[in-house]
């Protein structure tokens, strides 16, 4: 490859990592859509992903599903400024893997799992902060059947666990509180929660405010009931956590086995991977074994998806 070639891949690297630090800033300062904490707010807000009908097709699950992927981790940045952080951080690795190999095919790779990088981080965040909010959820049902039960109305209830709850489901309260107070109905404020916050739990208790303010009924014992509910549902994840620990531990090791063996012999024996780059049948056999690998990491994601 020639220098022009390398120049121009650094090129595109740095307008890359230009736009996406630019939309970041933008972002954290000005809002998603440019109307945020430096500009007169609209009165309008913004349609969101969560204000969209399900897709259908693979392209429109895919480009829903990064969106969502994005908004729960809790990053302040749009779906469009997470994309670009991926393919920046794509191009500076392999850019930086192709300056010193001058391999196309060990460039890509690496341009792979520079992107792949950042998702799996993006992916445990979502799964801590979801975590934290499943954790909290019996002691919202219990605060907000002792608010119930001492006189409180539903909506000055909600208020309560808002300003009473720490962390990101006392945030998600705090506006549940907000938007009551502007006067919209119990339903459409739990129906948009239930949607931010895709947890079973928050559900139940979204279902359970909704048909009590439908149909009435004793609220503090049903929430009680449910705060029961909500405890055992806790355990049994906990207890199926502990019992599959040793086993989720020993895969995660085997996944991540073959790409650090890989990367070793290839800084200290390069001789023994060359051939899987020059040779015809070699690459063949790379490819194979990247693909693989990659079917084998996301199974093993859905697998450790589900005791959770």
């Amino acid at each position: 490859m020639t220098l022009e070639q390398v120049s121009l891949i650094v090129f595109f690297a740095v307008i890359a990592v230009c736009g996406a630090a630019w939309m970041v800033m933008r972002d954290l300062f000005w809002g998603a859509e440019g109307q945020g904490r430096l500009r007169p707010q609209s009165l309008r807000r913004v349609p969101t992903v969560h204000d969209e009908a399900p897709a259908v097709n693979l392209t429109g699950k895919l480009d829903q599903g990064f969106e969502h992927l994005v908004f729960e981790s809790g990053f302040d940045v749009s779906s469009v400024t997470a994309f670009l952080m991926l393919v920046a951080c794509g191009l500076l690795a392999g850019g930086a893997m192709f300056t010193y190999s001058a391999n196309g095919m060990l460039a890509g790779l690496a341009g792979s799992a520079g992107m792949m990088l950042p998702l799996f981080a993006m992916m445990i965040l979502r799964s801590r902060r979801m975590r934290e909010m499943q954790e909290g959820m019996p002691y919202v049902v219990d605060l907000l059947s002792r608010a119930v039960r001492a006189g409180e109305s539903v909506d000055q209830a909600v208020a309560l666990v808002g300003s009473e709850t720490k962390g990101v489901i006392g945030r998600e309260f705090t506006r549940c509180a907000r938007q009551l107070d502007m006067g919209l109905a119990l339903g459409t404020v739990m129906q948009s929660l239930s949607r931010r916050v895709r947890l079973t739990e928050l559900r139940m208790l979204a279902s359970t405010l909704m048909v009590h303010r439908q149909t009435g009924g004793n609220l503090p014992i049903a929430l009680d009931r449910m705060a029961g509910v909500v405890r055992d549902r806790l355990n049994g994840a906990r207890q199926m956590r502990a019992t599959t620990g040793a086993g989720r531990s020993s895969t995660i090791l085997m996944a991540v086995v073959s790409p650090i063996a890989y990367i070793l012999c290839f800084v200290y024996f390069p001789d023994h991977v060359r051939p899987l780059l020059t040779d015809p049948m070699g690459r063949i056999l790379l490819i194979t074994a990247v693909s693989l690998e990659l079917i084998g990491i996301f199974w093993v994601l859905a697998l450790l998806k589900r005791p959770i």
